[in-house]
């Protein structure tokens, strides 16, 4: 369920704590709300548990960041249906096909969303691959 932090604090955004997300490993918000959407900062593949970056490749880095995802998903009580775009950041662009085997895997029963992929020189704690993504909500509902 989205519970975010008193409006007071936050007049036109709310951070909004998830307990299934490994915990940040730098000084950002991993998930707020504005109005009628709901932003997730950009996942790297860290293992649930150790909260450590798994290194086995940029197919089990996109595997990981997804199931990652879907359990941010159940936890704020998010249909897959109401997310609208993911951004894909790619530290090999050569190795992009391993991301889209993955994503059509996990999207091959569902519609998914609009998709930005950019290449970049690197990303945080060396990942291969980081995704962010938007969800469009009720804007009446708390």
């Amino acid at each position: 369920m989205i519970t975010p932090t008193p409006a007071a604090l936050y007049p036109f955004w709310a951070p909004i704590r998830s307990q299934s997300l490994p915990a940040p490993h730098f000084s950002y918000t991993p998930v707020v709300r504005a109005g009628g959407c709901v932003f997730v900062s950009g996942l790297v593949a860290l293992d649930p548990v150790l909260g450590t970056l798994i290194d086995e490749g940029m197919e089990a880095q996109t595997r990981q960041i997804l199931n990652n995802f879907e359990r941010l998903s159940a936890e704020l009580e998010l249909g897959l249906d109401q997310l609208m775009l993911a951004r894909i950041y790619c530290a090999d662009f050569a190795q992009f096909s391993a991301i889209n085997q993955v994503w059509e895997e996990f999207f091959s029963e569902r519609i998914p969303p609009a998709r930005t992929s950019v290449g970049v020189s690197a990303l945080p704690l060396g990942a291969l691959v980081e995704i962010e993504f938007q969800f469009a909500i009720d804007p009446l509902k708390p």
